[in-house]
């Protein structure tokens, strides 16, 4: 496997917007060779001995390559080891993982593309942050309700929670100034119309010290024709 990296649901609320905030500000709760307790999934493997996988949402090439494109204007550099990604899980153990794989690629097996698109205004969040929310993902919402309910005793608490599928374009810069112009200029970047795009399936990848290494693609099965533009 490679080290690479990755290749719009109305989510457009208070309460969505604070829940992407407080699990921003979480994420780096825990030291550096450690995971936060939320953030561990449900097994008996000791910590330091289970793998981890993330699930995230596979797009065409030409929305991902325009969210990638923000992303590695603002995330800061030494911090930069995966591009523009929506998250589903963000630990799925290994241990469990062929099972797992096959749950993602039977519900990949009978859903349809999704048109999607990523709006402004952006949202400031956790440390430093700014995201980006997206719309049309509430399909994606309906895979992560299933499959949280069937893997619900080995997920961790992190991975239980609800749905908010957003791309992080800068995080843990300590600079107001810096972020305040990151989200002036994602929204005028954005503009009215934001980044449409096809969501045409499921990645998997296994997390490996702060990089994502490529697993597999689960496409879905049928070609969506029309983009969300909002």
């Amino acid at each position: 496997m490679n080290a690479t990296s990755i290749p719009r649901g109305q989510p457009t609320t208070s309460t969505l917007v604070a829940g992407v905030y407080a699990a921003a500000s979480q994420l780096y709760a825990a030291t550096p060779n450690t995971r936060h307790p939320n953030h561990r999934p449900q097994t008996s493997i000791p910590e330091g001995q289970e793998t981890f996988y993330v699930l995230t949402l596979l797009t065409d090439g030409a929305h991902h390559q325009a969210m990638c494109a923000l992303r590695e204007r603002y995330y800061p550099p030494a911090l930069l080891r995966v591009s523009a990604h929506i998250s589903l899980f963000r630990a799925l153990p290994g241990s469990l993982i062929p099972a797992l794989r096959a749950d993602v690629a039977a519900v990949a097996a009978r859903t349809a593309s999704i048109g999607i698109c990523a709006v402004g205004p952006p949202i400031q969040m956790g440390r430093g942050g700014v995201g980006v929310l997206v719309t049309g993902l509430q399909p994606v919402d309906g895979i992560m309700r299933e499959l949280q309910e069937k893997w619900h005793d080995v997920l961790s608490r992190q991975d239980r929670g609800r749905f908010r599928g957003h791309y992080t374009l800068m995080n843990k810069v300590n600079d107001n100034e810096k972020v305040k112009r990151c989200l002036e200029n994602v929204g005028k970047e954005l503009g009215p119309w934001g980044c449409p795009g096809i969501a045409l399936g499921l990645s998997l990848w296994r997390y490996d010290a702060g990089w994502w290494r490529h697993e597999e693609d689960f496409t879905f099965s049928k070609v969506c024709l029309e983009v969300n533009d909002k």
